[in-house]
Parts: structure tokens; sequence; C-alpha cells
């Protein structure tokens, strides 16, 4: 099993390489969003490993991570420390980070904290502050509050909220429902906290001290990164390309990872990060 303890906690992680042997190909960084795991990335893998690395680390407390301790206060800090340790731990000075949803937040941390370790950052269906509000009143919980309801069962909450996290109008039944089960392993009180932390974020002030290379993939209907949220960064990240996909909600990376893979090879070699 491919796990590894960094800062004191286990940590789960998949690295895929199929490139030839003599070859020194770059490494793609692909994490997870709220309550899931590196399997969510599994579309990719054919895709990117006969030419890459692919590595997919899971969180702290999250896929196969060793679930931290009640007392843990979850911070982009952390995440940030523990993936970088990760790095150290197989001897991998840069990667393209690819961060989808929540986890495309952590890589605005990551790029400011330590822009030396990326060659580019992908943002994918990612908001730099939550629309807590209106998703809450766009996607109701009976339980009254997404705390309580995650508290009870996180495959409960994620049946409940599934539209806000992939357009369900364009993925499969089969899809839908194996994100509900592969979501529904997280332990709740885990998952509790850390959607009350990543409540709190609001990257917007300091998207403009970006200096990475970055790319924005994001559908035009996401509910949890509306139209205002791309105009923003567009004015306000530096080095930034944004592709909209017209009439698709949120979750473009698994609903079309092959369009996506092409965004992103093509955005690397227009940055001249790959020849």
């Amino acid at each position: 099993m491919p796990i590894v303890r960094i800062n004191g906690t286990d940590l789960y992680y998949d690295l895929d390489d199929f490139t030839d042997p003599w070859s020194e190909p770059a490494t793609f960084l692909l994490e997870h969003g709220f309550a899931r795991n590196g399997r969510f990335w599994y579309k990719w893998v054919p895709l990117l490993s006969g030419q890459f690395r692919v590595l997919r680390p899971d969180l702290r407390g999250f896929g196969r991570s060793a679930v931290p301790p009640e007392q843990f206060t979850p911070s982009a800090e952390t995440f940030v420390a523990d993936l970088v340790g990760l790095l150290d731990y197989l001897h991998i000075d840069k990667v393209v980070y690819v961060g989808e949803s929540s986890s495309g937040v952590l890589g605005l941390f990551f790029a400011l904290g330590h822009p030396e370790r990326l060659h580019a950052l992908v943002l994918t269906s990612t908001p730099f502050r939550s629309p807590r509000e209106e998703l809450d009143k766009k996607f109701p919980v009976k339980e009254g509050s997404a705390e309580a309801a995650l508290l009870k069962g996180v495959d409960s909450w994620s049946r409940q909220t599934i539209g806000q996290r992939i357009d369900v109008d364009l993925a499969p039944p089969q899809l839908v429902e194996w994100w509900i089960s592969e979501m529904g392993k997280t332990v709740p009180e885990n998952a509790a906290r850390l959607n009350t932390y990543v409540g709190t974020l609001d990257f917007s002030p300091r998207l403009h001290e970006l200096k990475t290379p970055t790319l924005v993939l994001t559908g035009e209907d996401s509910p949890i990164v509306p139209p205002q949220q791309v105009a923003y960064m567009r004015s306000q990240i530096p080095n930034v390309k944004i592709v909209t996909f017209p009439g698709v909600g949120h979750a473009v990376h698994a609903l079309m990872p092959e369009r996506c893979v092409r965004e992103i090879i093509t955005f690397l070699k227009e940055r001249s990060i790959l020849p």
C-alpha cells in the first residue's frame, strides 16, 4: 500500500507512470475536492500517464489517508504542508497542480506559499469564495444546516445536495450514484469540520498576488462558481487563461475529462512549460 507518514499522519497516494524508462516526465498532481478522494480522477490516469507521472494523494482525513483526531482543526496551511512533504518524500521538485473545487482553493494557497514547486496551477470548477448562502437556498437539507446533515451521514447529505457537486443532467445516473457512494465513506465528523472551515475561506484579496501560470476550467452553469467569480478571477489573476464550458454545471473534470486534458496540454504549450 502506498502510504507514507508525513507531518505525523499517514497519507495514501497513487503514483501512475507509464512513460518510457529513460524519459524525464513532468508530474501532474491531481487533488480531489471536498469529501472525495484520489479515485475521482480515474478517467484522467489513462489520458495522462503515458506521457506524464500522475500523482493522486488522498488529503488527510479522506479516502484511504488516516482520519485526524477530534481536536484537529483543518487549515489550508496544514494540507499544503502535507503535499510539500509528500513531494519531498517522492523527490519531486515541481508539479502541474490540478485541483478541483475546494482543492483548487488549496492550490491557490500552494501557489502563493510555494511557487517554486509549481510549473502551473489548474483550477477546475473552483470558486475563490464559497457562495454558501446561495447554495443553502438552492440545495436545502432537511436537517436545517450542512453541518447537521453531514454529522447524520455524508451519504445522505451528498444525495440531498449532489446537484451542486456534479451536473446531474449531464452525468450518467451510475456516475452520480458512484459519487454519492464514495463520498459517503467519509467520516462525518471530519467532513463537518472541513465544511465549516471551507465556508470561512475568501481568497479574493490575494488573487492579484499569484505569479504562477494559471488555467481556470469551469462550467458556465456551475452553482459553486458563478459568472461574477469567473469575471473577477479574469480581472485579478495576472497570468491567467479562463476556459468556460457552455451549458455545463459543476465538475467539468468528471464530465469532460478528455477536453479538460486537451485544454491543459494546450495551455502548458502556450506558456512554454511543455515543448
